[in-house]
């Protein structure tokens, strides 16, 4: 018995020194945890703090990174060696408005394949944002510096843009990183707003208005001008300037170089001048030159800085015409179809218009003329032509000798300069498509110039819609005769008569009647052309232009020339000005009138009036200048440039003194919208 109780003793012992139960032996896998798992920060350089505890190994250090980068970045935040994590200063790509989400992740050094994450939640920052000041009024060039006021956030810097581009551009003006701002050269069409983005939360932004004016910097760079007066109704009153010069936004013309013609002289070429001018708020502005023929001075108002109209204000005529920025990559050459429009005198009242093709220095084309109400069509038209420096040539045609100078690559201004018997001026316009019937469509049209017989001031305007095959419809003309109007003691417009109809050759050249008057038409393009009055009635010329829609709702500025003469004398008289309106009904502004003869030859006149418009364009109201007031016909091309036209009703017997006989153009004031 005791023997047996040995041995199972001594099997017990043996059984527990060889484990007995077997055990689990120590794990050799190395595990890594993050404290805290799951963090909440405010982007703008809010920290946290993140501890990696390392087991199962000797070496415990980890290497940090945030969504996968090394230490992070701006982007989605930083963190140290020793686990310190700093929030971006703005939430990261893909957030929403108000929060975003990075990884914070601990790599085992020991095996890298042991990674331990924590969640980082980013809320945006609340921020308080204002700008001071937070409206300017600013003309032209002129600076100024806005600040940022923000609160909320550790980080208050902003992103200064202007209507959403960063940094500004030269349309809207521009602005530095630190909020100073420059006035753009001229206004453009809409509203300027700065803002102040909160680089901490995009979603806060502050914004100040900016009200730009005009001012001497609009005036900045080489023009071309051209300022005509056709003929006094007598047959010896043609005077012109044309020419170009440096303006350098400071009030100095740096340079100039003009040719002169007129009734009283002999042509004078290439006269070189300097000069000053001055700018307005409102873009109206006077130049003095000075050259070896006097020291003329004009007054002018900007549509922009790149164009304007003109009117001579010195009593020594009273010429008006055009202002515009020369395209200095376009004056090395000139070729191809350009149509083109003449008026002046000769032994009577000449115009013409037509097409000119300049091609290797020779010139070929077609021409249609009218004088003294005598028409003659389709005469052909050569010559030569010579382009000399800064875009001033010379055409030598069969009707005349012209000096050109080159605007851009798709206008010229044109002064005839021989001593022979007329005197024109005018401009061609760059020709280009293909021509039918139906390329007329609904249009405006305005001429001016002199009545054939009796010899006193002439204008008439018009719209029309087309069928695309030769027939009009819905056409109406204002006429003006010499003080008598086409629609008698009406300001409905006189409708086109049942005559009326048109015809397009492959060429460009239009004939079309409005029942009452004949006129040719020589189209650059479907949008706009030349055109003459040919029948007995007038030696007038003008323009046609594609009419196009949106002009029911206009406000703004809009310069503006009126060019005639008051039949009775007959005495020239031009107005260029500025007139504002908030919608249609009232019109006000500020104009600059010359007459012949008067003393002094200028005078600043307020103007007042009124418009109302029908649904196809064509408006009537009243502009009155200081104490003299007329009815007009307005007639728009589009929302931003229309045809005025003054239409009188005929008075009663007796009747008072008859007014002016005046027509121009008026173009809204912006940078943007010629």
């Amino acid at each position: 018995m005791r023997r047996l109780l040995f041995l199972v003793v001594l099997m017990v012992f043996f059984w527990a020194g060889c484990g007995g139960k077997k055990s689990t032996p120590p794990s050799t896998t190395v595990a890594v945890t993050i404290s805290p798992t799951t963090a909440t920060l405010a982007a703008g350089a809010a920290t946290q703090q993140f501890t990696a505890t390392v087991t199962n190994t000797t070496n415990t250090a980890v290497s940090w990174n945030v969504d996968g980068t090394v230490g992070g970045n701006s982007v989605v935040g930083t963190i140290s060696t020793t686990g310190l994590y700093t929030a971006p200063t703005t939430l990261p790509p893909g957030s929403t408005a108000t929060t975003g989400t990075v990884t914070v992740n601990a790599v085992s050094q020991a095996d890298a394949t042991q990674i331990a994450t924590a969640t980082v939640t980013l809320t945006a920052p609340s921020v308080t944002i204002t700008i001071t000041p937070p409206s300017v009024t600013l003309p032209a060039g002129t600076t100024q510096q806005f600040t940022a006021n923000v609160s909320g956030p550790t980080n208050t810097a902003v992103t200064w843009n202007v209507n959403g581009i960063v940094g500004g551009n030269a349309k809207f003006g521009t602005i530095t990183d630190s909020g100073l701002y420059t006035a753009p050269a001229s206004p453009p069409l809409g509203a300027i707003n700065v803002n102040a983005i909160s680089q901490a939360n995009t979603v806060f932004t502050a914004t100040a208005t900016v009200s730009p004016q005009f001012g001497t910097l609009s005036l900045n760079g080489t023009y071309v001008f051209l300022a005509a007066q056709p003929d006094n109704a007598s047959g010896s009153g043609f005077s012109a300037h044309g020419g170009t010069f440096q303006a350098d936004g400071k009030g100095n013309i740096t340079a100039g170089v003009e040719d002169i013609n007129s009734a009283s002289g002999a042509p004078v070429p290439n006269v070189p001048f300097t000069g000053t001018y001055t700018i307005g708020a409102d873009g109206r502005g006077t130049a003095t030159i000075s050259d070896t023929a006097g020291s003329p001075t004009f007054s002018f108002v900007l549509t922009s800085g790149a164009r304007g109209q003109i009117i001579e204000s010195d009593g020594a005529a009273v010429t008006s015409g055009i202002l515009r920025l020369q395209d200095q990559s376009a004056i090395g050459s000139v070729s191809g179809n350009y149509v083109f429009s003449l008026l002046g005198e000769g032994a009577a009242a000449t115009a013409s218009v037509g097409v000119m093709n300049l091609a290797s220095g020779t010139v070929t084309g077609s021409i249609d003329s009218n004088a003294g109400g005598t028409v003659s069509p389709t005469a052909a038209l050569t010559g030569t032509d010579l382009l000399g420096s800064a875009g001033h040539g010379t055409l030598t045609l069969t009707n005349g000798t012209f000096s050109f100078y080159i605007v851009d690559a798709s206008t010229l201004a044109l002064l005839e300069m021989d001593p022979g018997a007329t005197r024109t001026s005018g401009i061609a316009l760059a020709q280009s498509g293909t021509f039918s019937n139906s390329t007329l469509g609904t249009s405006v049209f305005a001429v001016s110039g002199t009545a054939a017989p009796g010899g006193g001031p002439y204008t008439e305007a018009g719209r029309f819609d087309t069928n695309a095959a030769g027939a009009f419809a819905n056409g109406v003309f204002d006429q003006n005769n010499a003080g008598t109007s086409s629609n008698g003691s009406s300001d409905s417009g006189t409708p086109f008569g049942a005559s009326a109809n048109y015809s397009v050759g492959v060429n460009g050249r239009v004939q079309f009647s409005d029942g009452t008057s004949t006129f040719i038409v020589w189209l650059a393009s479907a949008k706009q052309g030349v055109v003459m009055q040919a029948d007995a009635t007038a030696v007038a010329t003008g323009y046609l232009f594609q009419q196009q829609g949106g002009f029911q709702q206009i406000s703004g500025g809009f310069d503006f020339v009126l060019a005639g003469a008051n039949p009775t004398g007959p005495a020239p008289e031009a107005a260029t000005g500025q007139l504002s309106t908030s919608g249609f009904g009232v019109l006000s502004g500020m104009a600059d009138v010359a007459v012949a003869g008067a003393n002094p030859p200028t005078s600043t006149q307020s103007v007042q009036g009124s418009l109302t418009i029908g649904n196809n364009g064509r408006g009537i109201g009243s502009i009155a200048l200081g104490s003299s007031s007329s009815n007009y016909a307005f007639y728009f091309i589009d929302p931003n440039r229309l045809l005025l036209v003054s239409t009188n009703p005929n008075p009663p017997s007796p009747p008072p003194p008859p007014s002016p006989v005046l027509s121009g153009l008026a173009e809204r004031q912006c940078s943007d919208c010629q």
